[in-house]
């Protein structure tokens, strides 16, 4: 009788087992397929809120690119506002927040082109929002290395942005370098790039890979770096990045081009207080524009305050006007510091050598155009727009922003950065050594295999027909050894990194983070065109 009692127990108790079991596994079934018709709305409410933004930006694209261009306060009634016009109807189609943060950074609005708006659209908890930059500047400050002729990335160095090539690119895994003048090159990783950066090629694409000395890109018998074109590879399916690489397309916007000598006549002219959107300059305009560069400089002394002195440019300073430098005797610009004012302009008739004295930068706020050639040394923080009508050389320097702002240098001749940083092994991808954009309207050689070179901003050559010293290549060639290095007084020790695939970046000798905040911080002093262009910022969710 005791038995069976047991046994009914027993049985009580397994059945309430399985019970429990099976409401516990209802439980968790009922709870994943709620999870899971949360997580599939939320995946469909993110994509109505990107879909919506990316809408929303063709929308302003198409709008745009149908202007004509007359005054900066013509254009905002062309776009409206949140409360008006076009802006509004994108708002109440799209449901996207659209904040005008133009004044916010400081943009005076009477005088550019440049608007900046915050885009947004909730979704559940979080939100999407874009930022974009309308502005009239021309498109080479869109990317972080590029070149109207061809781009050629020699070994590991690590970009941060989209990159451009107008004509063919090319892709090795060595890194050409010349010491005590005799050529060699040395094995390296090929080049990585962040995971959202854009390759637009135009041409053809080319690869080489060393395979351990297998295969030679480069044939050092010559006095140049000459390509063993048997060993490279035309249009393969994948380009071999080291870890993460670029998505690879065809630029389908149209590139708008720096006209280097018309702009710079145009910022004389600016200088001088003549601007072409102004409707009573517009007539005079047309007619001194047509001058060349000396012939203008002479027409227009006259509104400038004129200085042969260094000593006498702080009263021409506080004068208000901008300033010419001329009968400038001696290549060295003697300053602890430079200030201009907001509309003022400096332009000195003749070249141009800025170092800083003993362990303090020189600081120079101010826009500049230098009539002959620019050498920079030292170190040295700028918040300036230079114009060069030379050639331009950044030779063992350090150029820091000066308050959160940057340099850009447009060169019309060669533009040559060397010795940057030689021989230092303390690697960051974030601490940058040169802040600004670097453009010359001629070819640009860069060896990054001693040096260092971290470059917030961009690097462009718009390319010419004629080769690059010591080569058989136009446009931009960059040179990069990704490991440390340092001189045996022979020649040049090599010691690759000791880390994980994914972490070899970080010992790039060539890095560029592409900063957009350009069309912000630069304002007047940029090239400006009659066609605006929208630039948008990384989609981000918060």
């Amino acid at each position: 009788m005791n038995e069976k009692g047991y046994s009914l127990v027993l049985t009580l108790l397994i059945v309430t087992i399985f019970f429990m079991l099976g409401l516990t596994i209802l439980s968790v079934s009922l709870y994943q397929a709620k999870f899971t018709q949360t997580r599939v709305e939320d995946v469909t409410s993110l994509h109505e809120a990107t879909k919506a933004i990316e809408e929303t930006i063709a929308e302003i694209k198409v709008k745009i690119e149908g202007l004509t261009l007359t005054t900066p306060l013509q254009l905002d009634v062309d776009l409206g506002n949140s409360e008006t016009g076009f802006i509004k109807q994108l708002t109440e189609r799209y449901g996207v927040n659209i904040q005008d943060v133009t004044s916010d950074n400081n943009i005076d609005r009477t005088k550019l082109f440049t608007r900046v708006y915050l885009l947004s659209k909730p979704y559940g908890t979080k939100t999407v929002w874009r930022k974009i930059i309308i502005t009239n500047t021309p498109s080479f400050l869109k990317y972080a290395v590029g070149s109207r002729k061809d781009v050629t990335l020699n070994g590991g160095a690590y970009i941060d942005g989209n990159i451009y090539t107008g004509n063919d690119f090319y892709l090795t895994n060595t890194a050409n370098y010349i010491y005590n003048s005799l050529k060699y090159s040395k094995q390296t990783s090929f080049p990585t790039t962040s995971k959202t950066s854009i390759l637009f090629v135009n041409g053809n694409r080319y690869v080489c890979d060393h395979e351990n000395g297998a295969k030679a890109c480069y044939d050092l018998s010559s006095s140049d770096f000459m390509k063993n074109e048997i060993n490279f590879t035309i249009n393969p399916s994948t380009l071999p990045f080291q870890y993460t690489g670029p998505v690879v397309q065809k630029e389908q916007e149209e590139f708008i081009d720096v006209n280097f000598d018309f702009t710079l006549k145009d910022k004389l002219l600016s200088a001088a207080g003549i601007n072409s959107f102004n409707l009573n300059d517009q007539e005079q305009y047309k007619s001194l524009i047509q001058l060349d560069i000396p012939n203008l400089v002479t027409a227009l002394k006259g509104k400038f305050a004129v200085i042969h002195d260094i000593q006498d440019l702080p009263n021409a300073i506080n004068s208000g006007k901008s300033i010419l430098f001329e009968g400038y005797g001696s290549p060295y610009l003697d300053l602890t510091s430079l200030h201009l004012n907001d509309d003022q302009w400096l332009i000195v008739s003749g070249d141009v050598f800025l170092e800083n004295s003993g362990t303090t930068p020189l600081n120079l706020k101010g826009n500049i155009i230098i009539l002959g050639n620019l050498d920079i040394r030292g170190n040295v923080a700028f918040d300036a727009t230079i114009y060069v009508d030379g050639n331009t050389s950044i030779y063992n320097a350090v150029i820091s922003g000066l308050n959160g702002k940057e340099v850009v240098i447009l060169t019309k001749g060669e533009l040559q950065i060397a010795r940057i940083n030689e021989f230092q092994n303390n690697f960051s991808l974030t601490t940058p050594n040169l802040k600004g954009f670097f453009y010359t309207d001629s070819n640009a050689i860069i060896y990054a295999v001693g040096s260092y070179i971290n470059i917030q901003g961009g690097l462009f050559a718009n390319g010419t027909e004629q080769l690059i010293p010591d080569t058989d290549s136009t446009g931009l060639v960059i040179n990069a050894y990704r490991g440390a290095t340092a001189d045996t007084g022979t020649n040049i020790s090599f010691t690759p990194p000791l880390l994980p695939e994914e972490q070899q970046a970080e010992q790039a000798r060539f890095v560029v983070k592409h900063d957009m905040n350009v069309f912000i911080n630069r304002g007047l002093g940029l090239p400006l065109v009659k066609k605006l262009a929208l630039i948008p910022d990384k989609l981000q969710i918060k």
